[in-house]
């Protein structure tokens, strides 16, 4: 059985997610937990040793906030084309609440108090 060897793309992507997480301060351990990988498996993505799963990737995208094409954005995929947009903002209702339910936990009283001001203050100023 001959062994399986990573792809390009799949480094420059493990490379990708690894730059975001340590950007935001976010551990291996902590994310691999977050996606329901072993800390194991996570390192093998980073390293680009093993091709990420799809779902694993949509996960870590809206974990570091980040957008999907942004993983990309270092490998030579060819008939891609990627925005060069730095924030990810997804159009689907669901995907929204998601987010904003992740998000939702994490803040303190204060920043949740401060979030919905600043809400009120957005719909009060509509033209």
């Amino acid at each position: 059985m001959s062994k399986f060897i990573a792809a390009e793309v799949d480094s420059a992507i493990g490379k990708r997610i690894q730059q975001r997480r340590k950007e935001i301060g976010l551990t291996a351990e902590v994310l691999a937990e977050q996606i329901g990988v072993s800390q194991q498996q996570f390192s093998r993505y980073e390293r680009g040793a093993t091709k990420i799963n799809v779902s694993h990737l949509v996960n870590i995208a809206v974990i570091l906030n980040t957008p999907i094409d942004w993983f990309f954005a270092d490998s030579k995929a060819e008939n891609l084309t990627f925005s060069n947009e730095t924030h990810y903002t997804p159009l689907r209702t669901d995907s929204l609440k998601s987010r904003l339910d992740y998000h939702w936990k994490h803040l303190s009283h204060s920043q949740k108090r401060n979030l919905i001001n600043f809400l009120d203050s957005v719909i009060n100023n509509k033209p």
